[in-house]
């Protein structure tokens, strides 16, 4: 038998080069996976489920349909007014005012047609608040008037103009309510 020796013209590749090829061949596939994945975004979350990013941003759209895109200093010596409208769609309504005049800032409510309530046990309480940063602070009681309005005047601190406080609401609270924050039984709401 006649055995002929067969020489390969073929090269071996050595092993650690072959090793190199796959581990970069597999790297370069995760990439082109994680690129392909970045491009989709995130993946839908439930529509019913708000976060509190969410809410917040609201609340400064909301803010800036009424006021604008930028925060306005309060005039000097010009009184300003708004209309207070009723929380819950009912016929009650207030002109709120409020002039930065002789270093004092002074914020007035004047309401009608306020629902009912036991004046032994709550009262309504006005509110300023600033929708960014987020911040508020309780006026005035309301007092109910002789002819059956409501009304009260508040004067600021020598000196602070609140020309960032351009929200209003009208709450109620129970009388010796000592916490600083509303009640949720908000009766009027506007803002300057």
């Amino acid at each position: 038998m006649n055995r002929r020796k067969y020489r390969s013209t073929r090269s071996t590749t050595p092993a650690w080069v072959r090793t190199t090829m796959i581990i970069l061949g597999i790297f370069f596939l995760f990439l082109a996976f994680v690129a392909i994945f970045r491009r989709q975004g995130p993946a839908d979350v439930s529509s019913s489920v708000r976060s509190s990013d969410d809410i917040v941003a609201e609340l400064i759209q909301d803010s800036a349909k009424v006021q604008g895109t930028s925060p306005r200093e309060t005039p000097r010596g010009i009184p300003e007014s708004t209309v207070l409208l009723s929380v819950s769609g009912g016929s009650a309504s207030a002109t709120a005012k409020r002039v930065f005049e002789n270093n004092l800032f002074t914020h007035t409510i004047l309401g009608q047609d306020l629902p009912l309530i036991d004046e032994g046990k709550f009262h309504y309480q006005a509110w300023l608040i600033r929708p960014y940063p987020f911040d508020f602070f309780d006026t005035s009681p309301l007092i109910h008037n002789a002819d059956g309005s409501w009304g009260m005047i508040w004067v600021g601190s020598p000196g602070e103009a609140y020309d960032d406080f351009i929200e209003v609401l009208v709450t109620r609270e129970p009388i010796g309510d000592f916490d600083e924050n509303p009640s949720t039984d908000q009766i009027l709401k506007g803002a300057f």
